[in-house]
């Protein structure tokens, strides 16, 4: 799993502008294509959610400290289903502050 979670937290890292930025005048990177599609895995995938969470809870910098699930859900338009598997993944993490919005977007 180590290989993923620095994989994914690669592809947040240099997407985080288009992400949690306006959206506006903030051109994607070549690999945004690569994370939608790892994010929709969520759904198909039991383990996916789990392994997005590894990669945010150990992850270091601004972006992974105030992590906003909410706007990351909202901007990734993810299905109720979708969003109740990654909250409850957040409910399990191993910091607290993502325990809390994993407890609070649920």
């Amino acid at each position: 799993m180590e290989v993923f979670t620095k994989y994914f937290r690669r592809l947040l890292l240099t997407n985080a502008p288009h992400i949690w930025g306006n959206g506006r005048g903030v051109e994607t990177s070549g690999n945004y294509p690569i994370l939608v599609s790892e994010v929709q895995k969520i759904t198909q995938d039991r383990y996916q959610a789990a392994k997005i969470v590894e990669s945010v809870a150990f992850g270091e910098g601004e972006i992974f400290k105030d992590f906003d699930l909410s706007a990351f859900m909202d901007h990734f338009r993810m299905s109720p289903t979708a969003k109740i598997l990654l909250a409850s993944a957040f409910k399990k993490a191993p910091k607290p502050d993502l325990r809390t919005k994993g407890i609070t977007k649920f």
